[in-house]
């Protein structure tokens, strides 16, 4: 099928390597997320696209979900991203003895990270009831972001997200909802 629709092929990106896409929007969405967000993409069996890859053409694009055709094409459903965010983390630093030296300092994880991120309103509430009740916005993004559940930092202050040039706090990042990418929830950020 992806052979027969030649004229409708886009060159893109696949984690930054040439490929080709026949792009289209999703047909049933009755939401604006739905409506501006969600596209499908159609790759051809050859192409290395998997959950996870991050797809560029005039837009940057996750991929959620593949599923192979008939025809053995790579059938995906993509989200359209829509921010740029950096990584922050307190790390203490010790001396040659384990002994800490002066308090934790902010020290950048990662920086121009690119994701879908979403306001949380009642009608998401309703949708998604695992959302913490502190939670203003959810993230969706790569996993080889290194962001770390309140748990796992070395400090007890969870890492830190600066998204538009607001603070906030993670407190669940959810590494089971999609394949391949990361869910995150954040709440404000009040230190």
């Amino acid at each position: 099928m992806f052979k027969d629709f030649a004229h409708r092929h886009s060159p893109c990106t696949v984690n930054g390597e040439p490929d080709v896409v026949i792009l289209s929007r999703e047909t049933k969405a009755t939401t604006i997320i739905g409506k501006e967000y969600m596209y499908n993409g159609l790759f051809s069996s050859k192409s290395p696209v998997k959950p996870g890859d991050i797809v560029q053409n005039e837009s940057s694009f996750l991929v959620q979900t593949l599923r192979t055709t008939t025809e053995k094409d790579k059938y995906c459903a993509l989200i359209k991203t829509n921010a740029l965010i950096e990584v922050q983390r307190y790390q203490q630093f010790y001396d040659s003895n384990d002994n800490p030296v002066g308090d934790p300092e902010i020290v950048q994880v990662a920086v121009d990270v690119v994701c879908f991120a979403q306001y949380v309103i009642a009608q998401l509430r309703q949708q998604e009831p695992g959302l913490l009740p502190s939670t203003v916005f959810v993230l969706q993004l790569q996993t080889n972001v290194d962001i770390k559940r309140p748990e796992e930092t070395s400090t007890a202050i969870p890492d830190r997200i600066v998204m538009s040039g607001k603070t906030y706090r993670v407190d669940v990042v959810d590494r089971i909802k999609y394949p391949n990418l990361l869910h995150v929830q954040l709440s404000e950020d009040w230190i």
